[in-house]
Parts: C-alpha cells; sequence; structure tokens
C-alpha cells in the first residue's frame, strides 16, 4: 500500500463534523490501483528489472474473465512452488523482474495481475481480488501436485490479506506475510495516527471484513511474517500486531525483523535469503 499519505487524504477529505468528531467514510477503492485510476491520476511506474525470458505467461479463467499469470522456474526438482500476491501498484510487466528476483531464491514462482491490472479483465475490488487469488491458487495447487512440489503462498502489502485466503484455499505448506497488515482497519487508524482519536472511521463492508489472523484461524502450516524496521507505509507495528493475532489463534508463526528495512526493500538485505530459507519448513 504505497499510497499511505493519498489515502489519509481521502479518508480525512471524507470526513464530515459531528458532534465534536469526524465521520469518515473510507470506500473500498481507496486501496486499489487499478490501470483507469493510475492514468486518471498520473501516477508513474517506475519499472523494475525485466522477467527472464523463459518466463511463462498464461490465461486463467475466473468469474470476473481471465487472470493475466506468469510463471518463473528456477529449473531446481526439489523447489517449492511459491504463488506471489504483490501489493497495490504491482503488475507482472512492471514489477514482475523484482518479484521473480527475490522469490527465485527459494522456488519457482507464479504471479498475477489483480482485476484491472495489467492483463486481468474485472472489477479492482476486493472480492475481485479474492476471486483472482482463488482462481490461480488452484492452478498452483494443480501445478504443485503434478510436479510433486510444496506449495508456498507469499504476500506482500496488499497481497497479504490476498495471499491467507489463498493459502486456506489451496492449503499451503506456508504462508509469507512480508510488510503487511492484520486488517485494513488496522492499516486506517494506524495512517491517521494521533488524528484517528477525532475520527470516527466507517469503512466499506468489504474492508471492514478484512481480518488477516481470522481467516487463517486453524490454518495447519507456518506463517513467516517478514518485518520491516523502517517502514512508513504499513509500519513494523502493524507486523507485531499480525503475529500476536496469529499467535493468540494458536497458528504456528515466525517474526523475521529487518531493522533496516523500507516496505519495498526487505528482499535486497544482506541476511535475507539466509533467514527466509531457514524459517521456510
Amino acid at each position: 500500500m504505497p499510497k499511505r499519505f493519498r489515502i489519509v487524504g481521502l479518508v480525512l477529505a471524507a470526513a464530515l463534523p459531528l458532534s465534536a468528531c469526524l465521520t469518515a467514510q473510507v470506500p473500498e477503492g481507496a486501496f486499489f490501483y487499478p490501470d483507469a485510476r493510475v492514468a486518471a491520476e498520473k501516477i508513474r511506474l517506475e519499472p523494475g528489472v525485466d522477467l527472464p525470458a523463459s518466463a511463462e505467461a498464461v490465461a486463467v479463467p475466473y468469474p470476473g474473465g481471465t487472470v493475466g499469470v506468469t510463471r518463473v522456474r528456477t529449473g531446481r526438482a526439489d523447489a517449492p512452488l511459491i504463488l506471489f500476491c504483490g501489493g497495490n501498484l504491482f503488475r507482472r510487466a512492471v514489477y514482475g523482474g523484482n518479484a521473480a528476483r527475490k522469490l527465485t531464491l527459494f522456488g519457482d514462482v507464479l504471479m498475477f495481475d489483480y482485476p484491472g491490472y495489467g492483463d486481468t479483465s474485472g472489477t479492482a475490488d476486493y472480492a475481485g481480488f479474492h476471486a483472482a487469488g482463488e482462481a490461480v491458487a488452484a492452478l498452483a495447487r494443480r501445478q504443485a501436485d503434478a510436479e510433486g512440489r510444496r506449495v508456498i503462498a507469499w504476500g506482500h502489502s496488499l497481497g497479504g490479506p490476498v495471499c491467507a485466503q489463498a493459502a486456506r484455499a489451496m492449503n499451503a505448506d506456508a504462508l509469507v506475510l512480508e510488510a503487511t497488515t492484520p486488517s485494513a482497519r488496522a492499516a486506517v487508524d494506524d495512517m491517521l495516527g494521533w488524528k484517528r482519536a477525532f475520527v470516527r472511521v466507517r469503512l466499506a463492508p468489504a474492508l471492514a471484513a478484512i481480518d488477516v489472523p481470522a481467516a487463517l484461524d486453524g490454518y495447519p502450516g507456518k506463517v513467516v511474517v517478514l518485518e520491516a524496521g523502517r517502514d512508513k507505509t504499513l509500519p513494523p507495528s502493524l507486523s507485531r500486531a499480525l503475529a500476536r493475532g496469529l499467535e493468540a489463534r494458536s497458528v504456528a508463526v515466525e517474526r523475521l525483523v529487518f531493522p533496516n528495512a523500507d516496505h519495498h526493500d526487505i528482499g535486497d538485505q544482506p541476511d535475507f535469503q539466509a533467514r527466509v530459507a531457514a524459517a521456510l519448513p
């Protein structure tokens, strides 16, 4: 969720006087950046590294149309298959190479565009994100089973809640939650900071329902929470709250803190590969 202050401004602009407080309606689309919004707001997406030439693109059917999916192979028969759910500006064509470079350290990678983004048709809402994630999770499960691989879900930022649902749907062996939040409400409360005491926040129902620990209640796999110590988008307190919420539901969780990392560069930390590899089952 890199557009932190843009979202705070939206929340405060929506606030109306009510007694001694303000009431802010947070619409579902506040956190989503489909292609139409990126174009309308003239947001410049800085391309990362290219995807490998060997990357395989496929279209997967789902209720909203088709999901644009890419698989990157490592060539290692014993490597797990990692389903990656990106943040709210993620597109395979722009940031897919960055994701592949980071995640192929641990396994083959399956990544996808959200509805309204890149090559995926459909509406950019949480129901669409969830449906697309489930369709790609089913593909990941089929491919992993056919190839005798373990399967791991890995969600970054907004992708955390999406991949939490996908992990349950495909019975993933493990789930990595990188620089994310336990809930949409926790993220909005943190964005408002001291102003929260003066604002009555009313989230759209789909946002209010996002609760990662509740979604993972009874999840039998291991969850690895990656916390960025210098994260200014979703601060480290949210990763700590997420880990506590999972522990309270008796989910096996390990929190790895990268004190010098910001929201997007946990993968650049010198101890990243060794520590994550040791944490994954």
